[in-house]
This record gives C-alpha cells, sequence and structure tokens, in this order.
C-alpha cells in the first residue's frame, strides 16, 4: 500500500492555470463567432452564483454515482463530506477500485460539467454556459492532478480514496 497525497496549493495553482488555459481555448472561438456583448445585472450573477453551488454538488453526486457504479458493495461504499481546512468538498468510496475505475470516476465530473457544455456554448452562443463550463473544469484541478500521480502506475492496480486527505491509497501486488 501505498498513500499518494496530493498538494492542495499546486492543486490550486492548476486550477488557476486551467482556468486562463480554458478562457482562452474556449473563450476564443466563442467570441469570435457570437461577438457577444458583456452586459452583467444583480440577476445573472445570483443565477451564476446558485448554478455554481448546484454544480459542486452535482460533481461530488457525479463522482459518487460513477464510483458506485464500479464498487463491489455499490453505493453502500460512498459518502460525502467536506474537508473544512481546505473548504473542499468531497466524494469519498470506502474500498478500493480498479484503477480505471478510479480514473473513469475522477474524471467523470469534469467531462460533463466542464467539457462538455463548454463545447456545447460555442455551438449555442451560451455565455452562462461557457464560463460554467470553464469554471468547472478548473474546479476539477485535484481531481486532475490525482489522475497525474496515477499516470504511471500499472492498470492492476486498485486505488482507493484517502479518508481524511485529498489523495489516496495505492494497493499493489507484489
Amino acid at each position: 500500500m501505498e498513500n499518494k497525497i496530493i498538494d492542495i496549493y499546486k492543486a490550486s495553482k492548476l486550477a488557476l492555470l486551467l482556468f486562463v488555459v480554458c478562457a482562452l481555448l474556449f473563450g476564443l472561438p466563442f467570441y469570435l463567432i457570437w461577438k457577444p456583448v458583456l452586459a452583467f445585472s444583480w440577476q445573472i450573477i445570483i443565477i451564476f452564483c446558485v448554478l455554481f453551488i448546484i454544480g459542486v454538488v452535482v460533481h461530488e453526486l457525479i463522482h459518487g454515482l460513477v464510483f458506485g457504479l464500479f464498487a463491489k458493495s455499490g453505493f453502500k461504499s460512498i459518502r460525502f463530506g467536506v474537508l473544512w481546512e481546505y473548504l473542499t468538498p468531497y466524494c469519498h468510496c470506502n474500498e478500493p477500485l480498479k484503477l480505471k475505475h478510479y480514473i473513469i470516476g475522477a474524471l467523470m465530473p469534469a467531462l460533463i460539467l466542464g467539457f462538455i457544455p463548454a463545447n456545447v456554448s460555442i455551438f449555442n452562443g451560451s455565455l452562462m454556459l461557457l464560463v460554467l463550463g470553464v469554471v468547472f473544469i478548473s474546479a476539477a484541478a485535484g481531481d486532475f492532478y490525482v489522475v497525474r500521480i496515477l499516470r504511471k502506475e500499472s492498470m492492476s492496480v486498485f486505488v482507493q480514496d484517502h479518508p481524511s486527505e485529498p489523495g489516496c491509497f495505492i494497493y499493489r501486488n507484489e
């Protein structure tokens, strides 16, 4: 068993980098196609904040849904909470998962809440969808970071969320 904890401050820097890169990557084509007029109102800001809070909850629920589908004990193995020290909500799977299943579960929120909406926004002209997509891609920085530290592992390993720290345990058959 090996403990793999991510540095939450490096994950925060990655989130900022992802935000800038994705804002350019998706924002530039969006701007060139739709030439949006930026007009903000309190209603738009409130709607964004509500959608952001809902999205944070849905992000963790997506982790739980995917992990639960692959866990031997199903959804009984899933729990949710907040790491108050880092102000970070989490989904925790109490049992080890195959590496490929863990990676799918880790990346699915970024795909569903980030990449898909950001891409759709380019085709439908929704600035709100673009901004939410970019925000939720960058919000998945910790997930990307965990997958990055697992990238050299054999697909035969099992991975389990760390119960109290941002990261995971790797179980190898040696």
